[in-house]
C-alpha cells in the first residue's frame, strides 16, 4: 500500500512540476494575450527580512530569580520568493544557556493565476470538517475553481517515523504515515453547492522494527458528502455534512471476507478490512432563516462512539449536540435580543455506566439608547447532569448534578466634544454556583456552592494632542464554602506621541489588595492579607521607515500585611532595537 501511495505522491508532484513549468513558461507561451505574470501571483524575486538585538537586566529580592540576571539576544530572519517557490532562514542567539540556533526546513511552492492553485511543501487544507481538517501533509496540493466547479487534490507523508527513545521529554513513538485525499464539486459555497471528498491515510509498519513498542500501524478511509440548498434568495438555506470514517486500529490483525464483515465489494480494491477495523460516522445538520427582522438557526451534531480520523486531531466522540440560535432586531436596530441554547448528551448507545447531558443557553440583549448612552446585558444558565445507569438492578456509581447562573450588567457612556472624548463603563456581575453529588452508597450526599459579585469602572479620555489617560477600579467579592476572598484593584494609565508620532511613551501603575478568609474545622479562621504594587514604563522610537529601537521598565512588589505569604519585589528593563528590509 505504501508503494501505490508514494505512486500517487509522486504522480502529483509530477502535476505539479508540470504545472509550474507551465506557469513559468506561460509569459512566453501567453505573450500575445498579455502578461502572464501580471494575470498570477508569480514574481521573478522578492525578499524581506529584519534583524533585531536585545538586552535584558532583571533584578529580585525576596525569592528566587524567576530568570537570568541578564540577557543578550540576537536575531535574523530572510525571507524569499522566487516565481513562488519560498523558503527562508532564521538566526537566534542568546547568552541565556541556547547558543546558536538556525532553521531552513521551510521550503514551500504557492503560485495562484486565475482559478488555479499550486502548493508544495508543507500543505495544509480542509476538505471536510471530520476528514482531512488540520492535517499537515509534506507533499502538494492542487486547487481548480474554473466557475462554479470545484476539484481539490493533495497527497504525500503526513507524519514522519519517531523511533522510540530512553531520553526524558520523550513522548511516544510513531509509524512514518502517508496520506492522500480530494475534493470535487459544484455551486457557489455562499448559496447552493454540493461536494464530495475523501481522505486516505495508511501507516508504514516498516518505519519502526522494534517489537516491544506499544503502537500499532493504523489505516483510515473517509468518504464525506456535504451540500448547502439556498431558497428564496438567501431568506432559507438548509445544509449537511456527514462523514463516514473506516478505521482499522492494526494493521497486524487478521483479514476476514467482504461477506463476514458486511462490507461493500468495491472497497476491497483499495481497503482490506481486518478484525480491528470499525465503521463509523460524524456529521452535521443545519437550517438558518433569515428575515429582515428576525434570525433563527438550527443545527444538530452527532458523532457515533468510536469515530476516528486520522485527517484531524483527537475527537470527543460518543456525543450529541442540538443548536437553537435565534436572534430578533428591532427599532432600527436600536435593539438586539439573541440567545445561543446548546443541548448535549453522550452515551449515545446506552452502553456506559454514565450519562451525561448538559444545557447552555446564553442571552444577550443590547440596547442603544442615543449615540452617548448604550447597556448591555447578559444573562447565562449552565445545567450538567450526571446520572448512573442501572447494571443488572443495580446502580453502581454516583450522580453529580450542577447550575450556574451568571448576570451581567454593562452600561456605556460616550461623550464627545470638540476636542476630546469621554469613555465611562461599569460592570456589575453576579455568578452562583451550585454541585451537588449523589452518592448510592453509605456515605452522605456533599453540596458545594460558591458565589461571586463583581463590578468595575472604566474611564478614558482622548485629546486631540495624541494624549490618553485612562483609570480603572474593580471590586470582587467571592464565597466558596468555608472559603471568602475579596479583592480591590486600582489602575492608571497614559501614553502620549511626540515629533509626528514618531515617538510614543506610555506609563502604567496599578495597585491591589487581597485578602482571603478561611474557617477550619475547629471554628477559627485564619486570615490572608496581601498588596501589590506594579508599574510599567514603555517608550519606542521611529528612527526611519524601517529602523526602531524601545525601551520597557517594569516592577512589582508584593507585600504581606496579615498571615503568611512572602514578600518580594522585582525590577526588569530592556532594550530592543530592529531593522525591517
Amino acid at each position: 500500500m505504501r508503494s501505490y501511495l508514494k505512486r500517487i505522491t509522486g504522480y502529483t508532484g509530477f502535476i505539479i512540476l508540470i504545472l509550474t513549468g507551465f506557469l513559468c513558461e506561460g509569459k512566453v507561451l501567453f505573450a500575445q494575450q498579455g502578461s502572464f505574470l501580471d494575470q498570477s501571483s508569480l514574481r521573478p524575486l522578492t525578499a524581506g527580512g529584519s534583524i533585531g538585538f536585545s538586552a535584558s537586566a532583571y533584578a529580585v529580592d525576596g525569592i528566587e530569580n524567576r530568570r537570568s540576571p541578564a540577557v543578550v539576544q540576537a536575531n535574523a530572519n530572510m525571507n524569499f520568493s522566487v516565481f513562488g517557490l519560498r523558503s527562508g532562514l532564521n538566526l537566534n542567539y542568546s547568552t541565556d544557556d541556547t547558543g546558536l540556533r538556525q532553521n531552513m526546513n521551510n521550503l514551500s511552492f504557492n503560485a495562484t493565476r486565475k482559478w488555479l492553485n499550486v502548493q508544495a511543501g508543507d500543505v495544509n487544507s480542509k476538505l471536510s470538517q471530520y476528514g482531512l481538517n488540520g492535517t499537515t501533509i509534506r507533499g502538494g496540493y492542487i486547487r481548480m475553481e474554473p466557475g462554479n466547479f470545484l476539484l481539490e487534490l493533495t497527497g504525500g507523508r503526513s507524519q514522519r517515523a519517531v523511533r522510540p527513545s530512553s531520553e526524558s521529554g520523550f513522548r511516544q513513538p510513531a509509524f512514518e504515515q502517508w496520506a492522500a485525499g480530494g475534493k470535487i464539486g459544484y455551486g457557489n459555497p455562499s448559496s447552493t453547492y454540493f461536494h464530495l471528498s475523501s481522505f486516505y491515510a495508511i501507516d508504514e509498519k516498516l518505519s519502526i522494527t522494534d517489537s516491544n513498542i506499544e503502537i500499532t500501524p493504523r489505516e483510515n478511509l473517509t468518504l464525506t458528502p456535504d451540500f448547502q440548498i439556498d431558497i428564496f434568495k438567501g431568506r432559507l438555506t438548509i445544509g449537511s455534512e456527514v462523514t463516514a470514517s473506516i478505521y482499522t486500529r492494526d494493521l497486524n490483525s487478521g483479514s476476514f471476507s467482504l461477506e463476514e464483515g458486511g462490507v461493500p465489494r468495491f472497497f476491497s480494491s483499495f481497503y482490506t478490512p481486518r478484525s480491528s477495523s470499525r465503521i463509523n460516522y460524524a456529521g452535521t445538520a443545519s437550517a438558518n432563516l433569515n428575515l429582515d427582522l428576525f434570525n433563527l438557526g438550527l443545527g444538530y451534531e452527532r458523532i457515533q462512539p468510536g469515530f476516528r480520523s486520522l485527517g484531524r486531531g483527537r475527537v470527543r466522540d460518543d456525543q450529541e449536540k442540538i443548536l437553537i440560535n435565534p436572534a430578533l432586531r428591532l427599532f432600527n436596530n436600536r435593539l438586539n435580543i439573541s440567545s445561543n441554547i446548546a443541548l448535549g448528551r453522550d452515551n449515545l448507545m446506552n452502553n456506559r455506566i454514565q450519562t451525561q447531558r448538559n444545557s447552555t443557553i446564553n442571552n444577550n440583549v443590547q440596547v442603544v439608547f442615543s449615540e452617548t448612552i448604550n447597556l448591555n446585558i447578559v444573562y447565562g444558565l449552565i445545567l450538567n447532569n450526571i446520572t448512573s445507569e442501572a447494571v443488572n438492578d443495580e446502580i453502581p456509581g454516583s450522580g453529580h448534578s450542577q447550575i450556574s447562573h451568571n448576570l451581567l450588567l454593562q452600561p456605556g457612556f460616550t461623550f464627545r466634544g470638540d476636542t476630546y472624548t469621554h469613555n465611562i463603563s461599569i460592570t456589575g456581575g453576579y455568578l452562583t454556583i451550585e454541585s451537588k453529588f449523589d452518592s448510592q452508597n453509605q456515605t452522605p450526599n456533599r453540596s458545594f456552592s460558591s458565589t461571586s459579585i463583581t463590578s468595575a469602572l472604566n474611564y478614558t479620555i482622548t485629546l486631540p494632542s495624541g494624549m490618553s489617560v485612562s483609570s480603572s477600579a474593580n471590586y470582587l467579592i467571592n464565597q466558596s464554602g468555608d472559603l471568602d476572598l475579596q479583592n480591590l484593584g486600582f489602575n492608571l494609565g497614559s501614553s502620549y506621541s511626540f515629533f509626528d508620532r514618531k515617538l510614543s511613551v506610555s506609563a502604567n501603575a496599578g495597585f491591589s489588595n487581597n485578602s482571603s478568609e478561611r474557617e477550619n474545622t475547629t471554628g477559627n479562621s485564619t486570615t490572608n492579607k496581601l498588596q501589590q504594587l506594579s508599574g510599567s514604563l514603555n517608550s519606542s522610537y521611529r528612527l526611519t521607515g524601517k529602523d526602531s529601537f524601545s525601551i520597557t521598565i517594569r516592577t512589582r512588589s508584593n507585600r504581606v500585611i496579615q498571615g503568611g505569604g512572602r514578600q518580594f519585589s522585582e525590577l526588569e528593563g530592556t532594550f530592543q532595537y530592529q531593522r525591517r528590509f
